[in-house]
């Protein structure tokens, strides 16, 4: 996406995806404390939050990462 190439963007998609990473954490461990029922939630969160790490990566990191996961799988499968 051409929108999503500016670098003041990316910053702000991969800052807003950490800060709802870090609530999802917050939220689990209330959950696992307290008992309160909040999945949904949780999930929806960790969701948006993972969109906007993938809107925020260049093109060069999401070719690595994807390089990376694909080694990872073919050295498990060998083994």
């Amino acid at each position: 996406m051409k929108l999503f190439q500016n670098k003041e963007l990316q910053g702000l998609c991969l800052c807003l995806a950490v800060m709802g990473v870090a609530y999802a954490l917050l939220l689990m461990l209330l959950i696992m404390f307290t008992g309160i029922k909040l999945y949904k939630t949780v999930i929806i969160v960790v969701t948006i939050s993972s969109i906007l790490f993938t809107l925020g990566l260049n093109k060069q990191v999401k070719n690595r990462l994807r390089q990376q996961i694909e080694t990872l799988f073919a050295k498990k499968v060998i083994v």
